[in-house]
C-alpha cells in the first residue's frame, strides 16, 4: 500500500527554512519602510530652502518657524506614530507664510527651520553642526526634521541641513 503526504520530518524542514527566511525578511521590510517614509525629507528641505530664499529676496531676511529644534510642524503625535499628518498650517503661522507645500500635503515627520542675521551663533547642538561648528558671515537659516518612525513615542531620526549646506545629516539613523 502506497501511502501519499508528508512525514513529519519532511513537515519540521519546511517550519524551519520558512521561520529562517521569516527572520531574514522581516527586519530588511522594516528598514526598507522606515527608508521610504524618511524619503520625504530631501524634498520637503528642498522646497523649504526654496521658501527661505524668497523670502528673503521679498523681505530681506531669513524667517524661522519656531524657537527651538523641537518647535517642530506638525507636532508628532506621540502615540500611533508612523503615521501621516496633514500639512495644512493656520494663516497666522510663519510656515503659511514661508509657502512650503510637501508634494502630497502629507507628512511623516514634523519640520522646524531657524533662522539669524550675520555674526549670530545659530541656536541649538544640531544648528552648530550645520554650520560645520563655524558661525555664519551672513543672514543664515537651518532646517530639522524630527522624525518617529517605529512608533516607540520617541524621535529616531533627525535631519539637519542649512542655507550654507547642500547635503543633509542623519542623526540616529533609525535606532
Amino acid at each position: 500500500m502506497k501511502s501519499y503526504g508528508f512525514s513529519i520530518i519532511e513537515l519540521l524542514i519546511v517550519v524551519i527554512v520558512v521561520g529562517i527566511l521569516a527572520a531574514i525578511a522581516i527586519p530588511q521590510f522594516s528598514r526598507q519602510q522606515q527608508k521610504a517614509k524618511t524619503s520625504e525629507v530631501p524634498g520637503m528641505f528642498a522646497a523649504i530652502k526654496q521658501s527661505q530664499h524668497a523670502y528673503k529676496a521679498e523681505y530681506g531676511r531669513f524667517l524661522s518657524t519656531g524657537t527651538s529644534e523641537s518647535d517642530v510642524y506638525p507636532a508628532l503625535l506621540g502615540s500611533g506614530e508612523p503615521k501621516k499628518k496633514k500639512w495644512e498650517p493656520g494663516t497666522s503661522t510663519n510656515w503659511y507664510q514661508l509657502g512650503v507645500q510637501p508634494p502630497d500635503y502629507y507628512v511623516y515627520c514634523g519640520y522646524v527651520t531657524l533662522s539669524g542675521s550675520a555674526g549670530d551663533v545659530p541656536s541649538g547642538v544640531n544648528g552648530v553642526k550645520s554650520f560645520r561648528n563655524q558661525t555664519p558671515q551672513k543672514p543664515w537659516f537651518y532646517i530639522m526634521a524630527h522624525c518617529d518612525l517605529d512608533g516607540n513615542s520617541a524621535v529616531n531620526t533627525m535631519f539637519v541641513t542649512s542655507s550654507e549646506r547642500t547635503d543633509v545629516i542623519e542623526m540616529n539613523g533609525g535606532m
